[in-house]
């Protein structure tokens, strides 16, 4: 073993232990047949806590924010969220962390990156990238947006890393792609690191484009997700209450009621309960709840099933919210 590794492998975390350096550390067996050394990493880097110097920072950090006239919200994890998940590391994932203090952030350009494709994609023509709007808060080749998106760091007090696993169930199949995936394949738990915690968020700019560009953060947050592994739910934050941008929630609720219209005699019994779920956990007014509860009980009606639905709790609460 050289004198460098020797040291890692004795070194002992401290109150002061940055939680990046020692996830760059060497892992005791290099093997990628020992599953335990990388797991053991992950649990470790997991279990270092905040450094104390760090609540210091963030407080001076909060007065450079306030001098340069930046406007800050909250933004709050809603379970894990993975970002800098492929970015180099010792393992085969990794997480984006602070330089100086370890503790996990929300990248400035991942902000600004969300916040350009949800308005591309669900604002409609008025904000396409060679629009106005588009171009004053987010620039284009040519340039720069008038507002400015500051990493986003954790509030000091909380544990805002933990250990958590990625299994892969056809290795060889993904790898190689010369045999099809079978259910006698070994699966391979990959651990990562997730985090949680809440955000301080931080734009500058012209006051009207500011506004603007929260707005569709508050949305795009929600409902997109920032990171890796938004499709299996991480990455959602809920972003303190702004006010809504004009049309979302109609075309958010027309959305959804399109499908539920356009569901086959065959695929009712099987998914008109998830299209409830997505009614009783969705954000929106009265009205458009009302609109979704409509569409869902004349489509259990059109099919012929609101026999077998009638004693159904589920179908009960969409019935009473309609009375």
């Amino acid at each position: 073993m050289s004198t460098r590794r020797a040291c890692l492998a004795s070194a002992r975390k401290t109150p002061t232990t940055n939680a990046g350096l020692w996830l760059d550390k060497f892992i005791r067996n290099q093997a990628r047949e020992d599953k335990d050394s990388r797991h053991d990493l992950v649990r470790e880097v997991s279990d270092i806590p905040v450094p104390e110097e760090y609540s210091r920072w963030f407080e001076r950090w909060q007065r450079v924010l306030q001098d340069f006239g930046a406007a800050c919200r909250v933004a709050e994890v809603l379970g894990r969220m993975a970002v800098g998940l492929g970015e180099e590391s010792v393992l085969e994932t990794s997480v984006a962390l602070h330089h100086t203090y370890g503790v996990p952030y929300i990248p400035g350009s991942a902000l600004k990156g969300l916040a350009a494709s949800f308005a591309r994609q669900y604002l409609g023509d008025d904000w396409q990238a060679d629009t106005r709007a588009y171009k004053a808060v987010f620039g284009d080749t040519d340039t720069a947006g008038y507002v400015i998106f500051f990493d986003a760091l954790p509030l000091p007090g909380s544990r805002l890393l933990y250990p958590d696993v990625i299994t892969v169930h056809h290795e060889g199949y993904y790898q190689k792609g010369d045999m099809p995936p079978a259910d006698w394949d070994s699966p391979n738990p990959v651990p990562f690191l997730s985090a949680t915690g809440k955000y301080l968020v931080a734009l500058a700019g012209p006051g009207a484009w500011v506004k603007a560009a929260f707005e569709i953060l508050q949305y795009a947050l929600l409902n997109l997700g920032v990171g890796a592994k938004t499709s299996s739910g991480y990455g959602r934050l809920r972003l303190e209450s702004v006010p809504p941008i004009t049309g979302v929630e109609d075309r958010k609720v027309d959305q959804l009621i399109n499908q539920i219209r356009a569901l086959r005699t065959s695929e009712v019994a099987g998914r008109i309960q998830a299209f409830y779920e997505q009614w009783r956990k969705l954000e929106v007014g009265p009205e458009h709840k009302r609109r979704i509860a409509e569409a869902i009980v004349a489509k259990v009606k059109e099919v012929g099933r609101e026999k077998q639905s009638r004693d159904k709790d589920w179908y009960k609460e969409l019935l009473e919210s309609l009375c």
